[in-house]
Formats: structure tokens, sequence, C-alpha cells
């Protein structure tokens, strides 16, 4: 377990963006990203390259995970990667990432502080998750897929820590997709619920991975968990409860959270895309393409 550099003292200063300040006694300020994965749906893509730095509008996959963090006020970003990912690391520890950021927000942004960690090997993004659990203390965190890209006024994050501030539950952001949207996602994370007022969800349920593809009549729709969540640091005991022999997978810790507690999903504004799969990836690259390189990226 690595730590980058952190900036300066002189450096360390309240950001200033376009964004909103988020500062209350619990506020987010750590997220962990698994990016140990294998990758295995998108290796007629990678070849011989990690996931992460496949390109979606001309920059890394990744760089969307990293500027959504910082853009959304936290500081603390924990990777989860391993010696496979040496290309991705080298990356988010040169200046490259953060000038793109810069350039896109304003020079006044700071970089976070990275803190890598090892996954020897792919046992399942569970595994990932717990190897951050120390780190985390006693704080909520956010848990950020790297494979989830989002475009927006606001960012995914941005829109979800609000709500945390307000009712304290566990929050999952949200996709509402209908018919041929639905192409692109894997079928894991559907959820069930009541809705407490408009664009927010309390979960009753939530799907777990089935081989079949999601398929979504054209007039019906469906709610999405994105890749997004902000937990409570109990999570990692669910994470406990959950595993199983063989891979350790986060989704049936998700699935007991939502069981067990209350758990809120905001219906988020803009546009998701799974860039996991070569089908989502695609989408993602041709949204992009359609931009205006004057409109704004969040």
């Amino acid at each position: 377990m690595t730590r980058s550099r952190p900036p300066p003292k002189a450096e360390r200063r309240i950001r200033k963006t376009h964004l909103l300040t988020l500062k209350t006694p619990r506020q987010i300020t750590k997220a962990i990203i698994p990016a140990a994965g294998l990758g295995i749906r998108m290796q007629s893509l990678t070849k011989d390259q990690p996931k992460e730095m496949l390109p979606i509008g001309g920059r890394p996959m990744i760089s969307y995970a990293i500027e959504e963090a910082v853009l959304s006020g936290l500081e603390e970003l924990y990777l989860v990667i391993n010696k496979n990912k040496e290309p991705l690391r080298r990356y988010l520890e040169s200046g490259d990432m953060m000038r793109g950021i810069r350039e896109g927000h304003g020079q006044n942004i700071l970089p976070p502080r990275l803190t890598f960690i090892d996954q020897p090997t792919p046992a399942g993004s569970g595994d990932a998750i717990y190897r951050a659990r120390e780190l985390i203390g006693d704080e909520p965190f956010a848990l950020m897929m790297p494979d989830f890209v989002f475009f927006g006024d606001t960012p995914a994050l941005g829109q979800m820590i609000p709500l945390y501030e307000q009712c304290k539950s566990d929050i999952v952001g949200l996709l509402s997709l209908r018919g041929k949207e639905v192409k692109g996602f894997g079928n894991v994370g559907i959820v069930q619920g009541e809705e407490r007022e408009q664009g927010i969800v309390v979960i009753n349920s939530l799907s777990g991975k089935t081989p079949d593809p999601l398929i979504v009549k054209e007039d019906k729709g469906v709610l999405k968990a994105a890749a997004h969540w902000i937990l409570g640091p109990d999570f990692f005991s669910y994470l406990e409860r959950a595993k199983g022999k063989g891979e350790w997978d986060d989704t049936p810790a998700l699935q007991m959270l939502c069981r067990k507690k209350e758990v809120v999903g905001k219906i988020l504004e803009g546009r998701g895309f799974d860039v996991g799969n070569p089908m989502g990836y695609q989408a993602a690259e041709a949204f992009t393409a359609q931009l205006d390189a004057s409109s704004k990226r969040w």
C-alpha cells in the first residue's frame, strides 16, 4: 500500500469551483475505486492494456472517475490495483490527468491524495473493497466503479452527496432507463422501491447477476443502480457476512444492505454509461463524439 505525494501545505486550501462546497461534520471525503479486475468482457478491445486506460472522448476511462471525485469535493481516493495495472498507476501519478481536469474546470482545483492498494489476485470486487476498510475507518465513503461514466450538469456524486447529508442513509445513484436505452447495460442492479418524492426512491430490493441480457419493452422502464454508492462504514460488516466460497463479489452485500437498512436512491439527471462491456463502451464513445466541443462536460 503506497501513497502518492500529497500537495504542498501552501496548496491545501479550500477548493473554489463552480460546484457547491459540500462541508458538514460527516462530509464525504473518501472514495474506494476498485480497478484490479481482469476486464474479461473488454479483452477484445483492451488487448494488453488495462481496461481503465481505454479512451472515451479522447481520454482514459479512469479520468472520469477521478474528475467526478475531485469536482464533488472528495480528497482521499483509494485505488485498488495490482502489478498488471502499472500503466494505470503511471498515468494516475503523472501530471497529465490533473492538467486535463484543470483545463476544463479551472486552475484552482487541487489534486486528490491517491493511495494505491494491492490486490495480488483478482478475488472479486468484495475483496477489493474490503482491503480499504482500515483506511476508511469509521467514516462514510463513496464507492465508485471506474467503468461507470456519467455526463450531466452536475456529477453523479455531486447529486448524491446532498441527499446523504439530508437523510444520513446509504445512497445509490439510479438511472431511469426505457426500452432500447437498456442496451449496453448488465442486468445486475435493477431496483424495486417506493418513491418518497420526485427523483428519490426508498429501495426495497436489488437484483443480482444473471446470465440473461437485460431486455425491456419499448413502452416500459426500469430503475437501475449506477455503480456509484455512498456507504457507511458498517458496510464492511455486510461484506463479511456475504462472503462465500470462490469470487468475493460485492453484490450480495449490497442486496443484504437493501433488505436490512434504509437505502435511498437518487435518480440522476444526466446520461450514464456502463463502459465495462463493448456495447456500453461503444455507446459512450458515440455520445462523446456528438458532444459540442464547447459544451459542459458535467
